[in-house]
């Protein structure tokens, strides 16, 4: 008989002394990871430009877009078998050596005036599958990095950096060299490859993971299966990881409340423009479009300085109880027709959604056995990114039948419900008894059991 998971299981001590270091292996990953974040907000924002500057068509800066998320819906379940197998520092060391190049290429071609469309749109899609790997393989490097009572803090320390780096500073930096061709490009290989270096000198470290190596849990059993680790054998590896995630209702319920969630930021985000700029209701100057956008990531780098402290003190039941529905108040507060009214509830979304995905992210690589994580994470995460388009084509539905307003108010009341209603559908109380206290994950008959 299948036994139920419960939501969040007993965490790790946290009783460690606020000021204990994170150490000198996290600085140097996190230098690295913020580098490569940084480019990637220059990246995303001179590439669209680009594109429109190369051709004067929507539809070719749509293909660019379509390039660069493509890959984390056709790759990233792949990417976590990958980085199962492999060493993580090894998949971030390979996958940057062949995106820093192809970044380098396209800004001399561009620089140059030779760089056709078609190129253009290849190489973003290269790009952004390198891109797919590199991340998922730093989310299963960072437990491997800090003992298991900071990786709260150190989760919230990223959290805030890449905030501020991917949303806020990097897409500043794209749109001041955007005018340029090809600088935009340049400036991100340079940063890509300041990122290479922060990994071979964390590679170069006498033991760099040997005493902060926080997944002690055993692996899932391994079904019997043909020999080898080829492509033929892919198959089976995403099945164990789907069949682990299956069994964990925690997850299956982290990741229904954080695509919901998803779907409407996604259509929130998508109609924001035609909310703001004239015409729009606000009759802001399209210059006022930057300022607004930004309130995101201004509010997620301020949640980050506090995201691990909360989290310590409330727990992870409280923070999704209370964050998950504020987030949806907060979208649907959008529709109020005033300036500030837009960018204060859209800093608040963006530290709700920093203090969620840190509260998800530690329970995730703290409960998830360190064989089966990368593949286990990329199944959450593909189900919390793949419904990104589905929440922009809603919003233009929506917003066409109804008006913009409308986006808000019925994005705010499905990431309300959701947040309300499903922890408390999906999240079961496991039965006491010491050892599923102890360790809440399914049992080895559960998990090859079908």
């Amino acid at each position: 008989m299948r036994r139920p998971v419960r939501a969040f299981p007993k965490q790790p001590d946290t009783a460690a002394p606020a000021d204990r270091s994170l150490g000198a292996p996290f600085r140097i990953f996190q230098a690295s990871v913020l580098g490569s974040n940084l480019a990637d907000g220059v990246y995303l924002v001179t590439l669209p430009l680009l594109a429109l500057s190369l051709s004067g068509s929507a539809l070719v800066v749509s293909a660019v877009g379509v390039a660069m998320r493509a890959p984390w819906l056709l790759l990233i379940l792949p990417a976590g078998v990958v980085v199962d197998r492999c060493a993580p520092m090894a998949v971030m060391n390979w996958a940057s050596k062949c995106r820093f190049p192809l970044v380098a290429v396209l800004g001399l071609l561009a620089w140059a005036g030779m760089l056709p469309v078609w190129a253009l749109v290849t190489g973003a899609f290269l790009i952004a599958a390198m891109g797919t790997f590199v991340d998922l393989a730093a989310q299963s490097l960072l437990p491997r990095l800090v003992t298991p009572e900071l990786l709260p803090r150190a989760n919230a320390n990223l959290q805030s950096g890449q905030t501020l780096a991917a949303q806020f500073a990097g897409p500043a930096l794209g749109g001041v060299l955007a005018s340029m061709h090809g600088v935009g490009f340049t400036v991100a290989a340079v940063l890509y490859a300041g990122g290479l270096i922060g990994l071979a000198l964390l590679h170069r470290r006498p033991d760099p993971f040997g005493t902060h190596t926080t997944q002690t849990l055993p692996a899932a059993p391994r079904k019997p299966g043909p020999a080898g680790r080829g492509i033929a054998s892919m198959g089976r590896d995403l099945r164990e990881g789907a069949a682990y995630f299956r069994r964990r209702h925690d997850l299956i319920g982290l990741a229904a409340v954080a695509a919901t969630g998803n779907i409407a930021f996604a259509a929130t985000m998508t109609m924001l423009p035609v909310w703001v700029v004239s015409p729009g209701r606000l009759g802001l100057p399209s210059s006022a479009m930057g300022v607004i956008a930004a309130a995101p990531a201004v509010g997620g780098v301020l949640a980050g300085l506090v995201a691990a402290r909360l989290l310590k003190r409330f727990g992870g039941r409280a923070v999704l109880g209370f964050c998950a529905p504020a987030v949806g108040l907060c979208l649907a507060a959008i529709a109020l027709p005033t300036p500030p009214a837009a960018f204060a509830a859209l800093a608040v979304v963006g530290g709700l959604m920093v203090q969620l995905n840190v509260m998800s992210m530690s329970h995730r690589q703290s409960s998830i056995p360190t064989a089966l994580f990368a593949r286990v994470n990329s199944v959450y995460r593909w189900i919390i990114l793949g419904v990104s388009p589905v929440g922009a084509l809603l919003g233009g539905l929506v917003a066409q039948r109804f008006g913009t307003a409308a986006v808000f108010l019925s994005g705010g009341a499905l990431a309300l419900a959701a947040g309300a209603l499903l922890p408390a559908l999906l999240f079961h109380p496991a039965p006491q008894g010491p050892d599923r206290l102890a360790d809440p994950r399914p049992t080895d008959e559960e998990l090859t059991h079908d």
